[in-house]
Order: C-alpha cells, then structure tokens, then sequence
C-alpha cells in the first residue's frame, strides 16, 4: 500500500477523532486502529468525498460504507454492534481510481449506450461494466461500473449522463 499525506479530505463530527496521523489503507484512516485489512462495500461504493463510517467485519477487516448507505443505517449503529461501527476518514493522496456504480433510467431508442460510453470517454473515466437492458414499457435501465477519484469527479459524470437524450434519471446504487 502507498503512503500518503495523512490529512483528512472531509472531517464530521462523527469522525472529529480520526484526525490523528494514522496509516492509511486505500486512502482511508480507521480511528484507534493502526494497520487492518479495509475494503469498500458494495453495496454503496463510497468515492472520496463521500461521508463514510467503518463497520469491523469478523474475519474480513473493517467495511468502509457511505454514511447513507442503508446498510449503515444510524439504527442498526445501535445495540449489540454498536462496538463494531468506527469513525473512519479520507487522506490527500489516494489512490487514483475507486470503483463505484451508477444506475441509468432512460427511454430506449438506438443508440442510447453508445452515448454513454461517449460521455464517459469525453470525461476520461474508467469504465469497467456496463449492462444495459430494454423494458417492455419502452424504457431501458442502464447499470455502469466506474472508476472515479473522487466524489467531485462522479458528480460531474453523472450531471454530463444526466443531459443525453432521454435520460431522466442518473443515480449512485445503494444496498
């Protein structure tokens, strides 16, 4: 794992003590935990930026979830886990690409996929899936796997997605 500067991009006051220097994994610092193994859910892709809480898994490290994540609902932070969800935070320098999701609803008509690959190839984002499938109600729901640097970066995606041509709505896949 690269080192990198170690501040913060976005304190909470949730996270408020994550501020120490910590090690960061894949550009993330886990409060009280020096060095564990993290991943990132895939059920809410978190990208930096993105406010985000650490659940410790058994056997698999610490969880990172965006904080509206329904899997991390504020609810299930309670009781018997409680101990388990920690405050975790971003760091300058990460990694150059986070894998995160998009679910596309359009009407369908030719050439509908072929603008989207257009769009992600003018914007200089990775694509590494695409699934496309057509409605018998004329619609079509599109679902793209990305690779952004940072929540800015999807933002700017997702507006650019947002404009072509029969696209109604361009949204993160959560749980």
């Amino acid at each position: 794992v690269k080192e990198s500067k170690q501040t913060p991009l976005r304190t909470t006051p949730e996270n408020e003590s994550v501020k120490r220097n910590r090690h960061a994994v894949n550009g993330v610092i886990v409060e009280d935990i020096d060095s564990c193994m993290i991943k990132f859910a895939k059920c809410c892709t978190p990208v930096p930026g993105d406010p985000i809480i650490g659940f410790i898994t058994r056997g698999y490290g610490v969880s990172i979830h965006r904080e509206d994540c329904p899997n991390a609902n504020p609810n299930l932070r309670k009781g018997e886990e409680s101990g388990r969800w920690v405050n975790v935070a971003w760091v300058d320098g990460t990694l150059p690409g986070y894998a995160t999701s998009l679910d596309i609803s359009a009407k369908d008509r030719d050439g509908l996929t072929l603008d989207i690959a257009m769009v992600l190839s003018s914007t200089k984002v990775k694509m590494t899936s695409l699934v496309a499938r057509g409605m018998s109600d004329g619609y079509a729901s599109v679902l793209l796997g990305l690779e952004v640097s940072n929540r800015d970066e999807l933002t700017s995606v997702m507006n650019k997605l947002s404009q072509i041509s029969g696209v109604y709505q361009v949204k993160r896949t959560t749980g």
